[in-house]
């Protein structure tokens, strides 16, 4: 018999995300991206314009994601039913006995069933063609399940360090072999949707229709 995390004891039935957190929300999903595009213009006002980032940083991708989690978290009202998570773990696919969980950059999680887990991942891009790590991440963590495990939707995050965010948004598309859609409440963001269909997923309540949100997030550098 495998063993089990305490987790997975905890909550052997876990919901997907929008399924409970829409109960709360009808229009979750632009409330979630709300706060992240929230998050994003505090960590400008409040940090890079204080102190300019500079490509001399070490760890950059760590600290720009930890501080993302950090000022999207203070963009929340408190009486969300969830709460924002730097790295939670999604320990469906985690490798048994001392194996580490997956873990996102950053995650909504529901405070009722804390592995319900909404997932953001970010990666630095160089310049606007620099998308071969954001598409692996795709490939590898969103569509396999191993993030997102239990939600219909998750969201990259590019760290655009020079160029043109509509041009790396075209890239991206390309590369997927899909045109992005507009999301309908963030035209005047470098901001777009594709719709996946994942095959395998880990778990019999992992949903196999997935949108991938893709928001390119400008960092100037000093």
């Amino acid at each position: 018999m495998t063993r089990q995390t305490y987790l997975e004891r905890r909550w052997p039935n876990t919901p997907v995300f929008q399924d409970i957190a829409e109960q709360w929300c009808a229009d979750l999903s632009r409330l979630l991206l709300d706060l992240i595009w929230r998050g994003y213009d505090l960590l400008v006002t409040n940090d890079l314009q204080n102190v300019p980032f500079s490509l001399n940083n070490e760890a950059k991708e760590e600290s720009l994601n930890f501080l993302l989690a950090v000022r999207i978290d203070q963009c929340k009202t408190g009486d969300e039913p969830f709460y924002v998570s730097h790295q939670p773990p999604e320990q469906t696919r985690r490798k048994r006995g001392r194996g580490k969980s997956p873990q996102p950059d950053i995650g909504f999680v529901l405070y009722e069933y804390p592995r319900s887990v909404w997932p953001m991942e970010g990666k630095m891009l160089s310049d606007d063609q620099d998308v071969a790590a954001y598409l692996a991440e795709i490939e590898t963590n969103l569509l396999s399940g191993r993030y997102a495990t239990f939600s219909r939707e998750g969201a990259m995050l590019g760290y655009l360090l020079a160029g043109d965010p509509q041009r790396t948004l075209e890239g991206i598309g390309n590369n997927l072999g899909t045109t992005l859609r507009d999301h309908p409440r963030f035209t005047d963001r470098p901001h777009k949707l594709s719709e996946h269909l994942r095959a395998r997923v880990p778990h019999i309540n992992s949903p196999n229709d997935f949108v991938c949100h893709h928001l390119i997030l400008r960092i100037a550098c000093g």
